[in-house]
């Protein structure tokens, strides 16, 4: 994660280095000065550090407002024998995940580091029971695996990378070669860093899901894993027009339920068929994503990944709309997004 480590520390170095360098050039006390250099580079990289707080958009989660999903984390982490986690946030964005960083909320707050667990009210909504069961299992065990120390502070470097990397047309003047060696680097360091994360991140889901696999099926697991996909297809579409709209000076009242009506549309279209195909056969993620494909996961599930997608779209397409306790977190986060449409009730 990004750091700001002593400048105490780095000015020693810097005095040190070019001490080094001065004992270079004369050829005396250079082994010693490169061995000192190193001892205080080590130690200043065990310095305690500030770590930079993740930036995310939602709410903690109280018993007042989520007893029952409260509960329900509660009880999933008892069965895995985990710690519960420290909070719980919820928030609009389809994609659960854990996290032990410091947490920046959008309203300022900061919370300390601490176990959190993220999850969005298109998941309450739309998975079923066990499959909502089997997604907080497999965040939850990754408290208990060894991958999350070692691949956080690796994760946060990775989407401003690939923001730059993503540049794909350069104005045609005298900069260009300039700017071709500097794209060479970020996709240099890009790769480096997917490389380093990605082997141990991939293991880590492994184990994951089979701490999901302890308290749910596998065809749970990956239809889950399916609907999340659609979701997210869905939930960038509306992001996209969302600005359009609120520069008109109108909002949609409750994003959860319009996602998941675009999700049903979808879903019971003529082309079921081929969404399905596209879910085993294509990995929908983010560039950075390091999760292992569908069919992978499948595999390691003891599934047929085609039909679990085809129970999941089924699912979607008769609107799985579960009795959600979220609605007013979901109405409250939509309003922060923009204003209120003058519209019925949703």
């Amino acid at each position: 994660m990004p750091t700001r480590c002593s400048e105490r520390g780095g000015a020693w170095i810097a005095l040190l280095a070019a001490a080094a360098l001065a004992g270079a050039i004369n050829g005396y006390l250079f082994l010693l000065a490169a061995v000192i250099v190193r001892i205080l580079t080590v130690t200043e990289s065990r310095r305690p550090c500030e770590v930079a707080p993740l930036e995310v958009f939602g709410v903690i989660a109280d018993p007042a407002r989520l007893p029952a999903l409260i509960a329900r984390v509660a009880r999933i982490a008892t069965a895995l024998k985990v710690r519960a986690p420290t909070r719980i946030i919820v928030g609009l964005k389809p994609g659960p995940w854990v996290s032990t960083a410091p947490i920046r909320l959008q309203d300022g707050q900061v919370l300390p580091p601490g176990e959190t667990l993220y999850l969005s009210p298109l998941e309450l909504r739309a998975l079923r029971s066990r499959e909502l069961d089997a997604f907080i299992a497999h965040e939850l065990g990754h408290f208990r695996a060894p991958d999350l120390p070692f691949t956080g502070p690796c994760v946060p470097a990775m989407p401003p990378l690939y923001t730059c990397q993503g540049v794909r047309s350069l104005p045609r003047n005298f900069m260009d070669l300039a700017r071709l060696r500097s794209l060479i680097v970020i996709n240099g360091k890009a790769w480096v860093l997917k490389r380093a994360a990605g082997s141990i991140r991939q293991r880590g889901e492994f184990g994951a899901d089979r701490a999901a696999l302890a308290v749910a099926g596998g065809a749970d697991l990956i239809a889950g894993l399916a609907k999340l996909a659609m979701l997210s297809g869905a939930w960038s579409y509306l992001q996209e027009h969302l600005r359009e709209q609120v520069s008109r000076g109108i909002g949609p009242r409750n994003l959860v339920l319009d996602c998941l009506d675009l999700v049903q549309q979808v879903a019971a279209s003529r082309h079921r068929a081929w969404f399905s195909a596209l879910l085993v056969r294509e990995q929908i993620a983010q560039p950075t994503d390091t999760h292992p494909t569908l069919v992978q996961r499948a595999a390691a599930a003891g599934v047929e990944a085609p039909a679990a997608t085809a129970r999941a779209l089924q699912d979607l397409a008769l609107r799985m709309n579960q009795p959600a306790e979220s609605r007013r977190i979901e109405e409250e986060l939509t309003a922060l997004l923009g204003p209120a449409a003058n519209e019925l009730p949703c």
